[in-house]
């Protein structure tokens, strides 16, 4: 194990995952789902107490090999190239950053925000991952993007067009680095148990372990694209396909 900013190859028996963003609750569900498979994981996030927090709680229950990283995504001094030169030794990537930004969809800040955590900065990532996987000819890039990336709705068009930008961006990603043996999962989930549906009460949401689950499972199968829970993409296909004309009246 190890904990602190230094890069160190993993000594381990099995496949070693980045979890990109690691500290959200998704990903931390996540990261316990593949270290129960006995994965090896590079953990990294911005509060090095609560990365090395989550690295120890791993180790103690999984037994697996942990590295940790401390990156400020917003910093400006960060670079992809750095951040990835910096992960070590890593057999598949999950991307996991993400935010709906204030909620003020007139912020001309917010929306830079938004599609800068939301899109370019997993872009960026997955872009310089599927160039390292692409040079053995192996690994999977798993994206995990939202339903709300389908179609623009009034109360987070945003976070939804930044989402929007990422899956088209994973859709062509998977298909420039097919041939090279590079997986690209485009994940795309409904409602989950975060902090970001606290007191919402829906028969809806899922709780974080089953989507994790579903993740990691999907990665096995190289999935290309998948819904989480997959009732999504039937609820998706009826917005989509709801007439401009009365879909702008709606209030969704």
């Amino acid at each position: 194990m190890s904990i602190g900013n230094e890069t160190i190859s993993l000594v381990a028996s099995g496949k070693t995952v980045l979890v990109v963003g690691a500290t959200s609750s998704l990903a931390r569900a996540l990261c316990h789902t593949l270290a129960r498979e006995g994965y090896g994981l590079v953990v990294t996030g911005r509060d090095e107490e609560e990365i090395n927090l989550l690295a120890g709680d791993i180790v103690l229950r999984h037994n697996v090999p942990v590295m940790t990283l401390t990156e400020d995504f917003l910093s400006e001094y960060f670079t992809a190239e750095s951040f990835i030169a910096r992960s070590g030794e890593f057999d598949h990537i999950i991307i996991t950053t993400g935010t709906m930004g204030s909620g003020d969809p007139l912020s001309l800040n917010d929306i830079a925000f938004t599609s800068h955590i939301n899109y370019t900065l997993p872009a960026q990532i997955a872009t310089l991952a599927a160039q390292k996987f692409a040079a053995t000819g192996d690994g999977s890039i798993v994206i995990i993007s939202s339903v709300a990336g389908d179609r623009g709705r009034q109360s987070n068009y945003a976070y939804g067009s930044a989402k929007a930008a990422l899956t088209a961006f994973a859709s062509g990603l998977r298909n420039y680095f097919y041939k090279q043996g590079v997986h690209v999962m485009t994940v795309k989930p409904g409602f989950i148990d975060t902090p970001m549906t606290w007191g919402m009460q829906s028969p809806l949401i899922a709780s974080r372990e089953y989507v994790a689950g579903k993740i990691v499972q999907s990665m096995h199968k190289k999935k290309d694209v998948i819904y989480v829970p997959f009732f999504w993409r039937y609820i998706m296909l009826i917005i989509m396909h709801i007439p401009e004309g009365i879909f702008k009246k709606l209030k969704l």
